[in-house]
């Protein structure tokens, strides 16, 4: 039988081993764990020798089966893009989201939805000014949602405003998060009542799971900064082969070699680069910049997105043919990285699969040999 496992153990295991995600979900959950900036801290020992801050860490053992089994209902046959329904492209029908989103304003046009219709009453994400340290923001309206639009591309702990929320009398959520952070709530949604159990497990309505393949270090910011020569950027994007500001004066390019030395190390051990475990999952096409990726998983996703579409709120066409097979490939190369580092022992622990989740991947590899 396992011991249990409390703030200590997160502490050794996963925030001086470099491992974590920078989530956030375990500051506001326990008043010993702080988020400052772009780091999570453990500031004071708890005491407690068991605690929920670890169960719900997305960097503690996950067993990838059961999860699915809880969030979707049922095993997953594709084992590369996880549990979905629908794949396509789609994008904000309403221009002010258009314009404001990153590439088809899709994330930012659904959670306005969510808000307008009622199905929630506030929405976690991340917000403030492009090329800057985001901040956690719970959004109330559309004009709120809407200034939080655009990619920002550091692990801002963001989900510390969800226990905040519920705090504060929002009974009813729609998050936005990174993978990492989608399966941490979904941890959350998992915990049994008991000492410590958060008010929060049962206020997240809908989840929006982004598309990220790795983050960066808060050294991003200075870089930007230098390339912006002095000016306000206004938007970030990392096409393929380079990272573009934006400024009043213009668009300039970085060279992709630049910045990955700024990659977060916790990010090369992420198994999940689609977000799997959401309702939905969103991510740029790396074809049209005016569309996005829209990945529909559970059927509550599937709801919504056809409440969206039936409404005008957003259109989707059909994933064009000769783009699906390139989706997979970097979603199954990404996979196969971290499977062979795990394997090596970095990471131990940090992820289960077993029986027909081990063996499919085994069978990736092989065909990729």
């Amino acid at each position: 039988m396992s011991r249990k496992k409390g703030s200590l153990d997160l502490k050794q295991e996963v925030m001086d081993s470099g491992a974590c995600a920078n989530c956030g979900l375990c500051a506001g959950l326990c008043p010993y764990i702080k988020a400052a900036g772009e780091r999570v801290a453990l500031v004071h020992p708890c005491g407690l020798e068991e605690g929920n801050c670890y169960r719900l860490c997305p960097r503690t053992s996950t067993d990838w089966e059961q999860m699915d089994k809880r969030v979707f209902g049922r095993e997953r046959v594709d084992h590369v893009l996880g549990n979905h329904r629908e794949i396509v492209f789609a994008r904000s029908l309403q221009m002010d989201a258009a314009e404001k989103g990153q590439y088809g304003g899709v994330v930012s046009a659904l959670a306005a939805f969510l808000l307008e219709q009622g199905r929630v009453s506030g929405a976690v994400l991340a917000g403030g000014p492009a090329g800057e340290a985001p901040r956690a923001v719970v959004a109330t309206n559309r004009d709120e949602v809407l200034a939080c639009a655009g990619s920002r591309y550091s692990a801002s702990p963001t989900l510390s405003a969800v226990h905040r929320a519920v705090k504060e009398g929002i009974n009813s959520l729609a998050v936005v998060g990174r993978p990492c952070q989608v399966l941490a709530l979904r941890k959350m949604q998992g915990l049994e009542d008991g000492p410590g159990y958060p008010p929060a497990v049962d206020k997240v309505e809908f989840v929006i799971g982004l598309f990220c393949f790795w983050s960066l270090e808060t050294g991003i910011y200075d870089l930007l900064n230098r390339k912006a020569g002095g000016q306000r950027i206004l938007k970030v994007d990392i096409p393929q082969d380079f990272l573009t500001i934006t400024t009043a004066s213009g668009s300039a390019n970085i060279p992709v070699d630049e910045v990955r030395p700024l990659i977060r190390p916790a990010c090369r051990l992420c198994f999940d680069p689609t977000s799997e475990f959401a309702d939905v999952s969103v991510g740029s096409t790396e074809y049209d910049p005016r569309w996005n990726t829209l990945i529909v998983r559970s059927a509550k996703g599937k709801e919504i997105v056809d409440a969206a579409r039936a409404r005008g709120i957003i259109e989707t066409r059909a994933y064009p043919e000769e783009r699906l097979p390139l989706l997979y490939q970097a979603v199954r190369n990404k996979k196969l990285r971290v499977l062979q580092a795990l394997e090596s022992g970095q990471g131990a622990g940090y992820l289960q699969l077993t029986g027909q989740y081990r063996e499919a991947l085994q069978r990736e590899r092989g065909m990729n040999q």
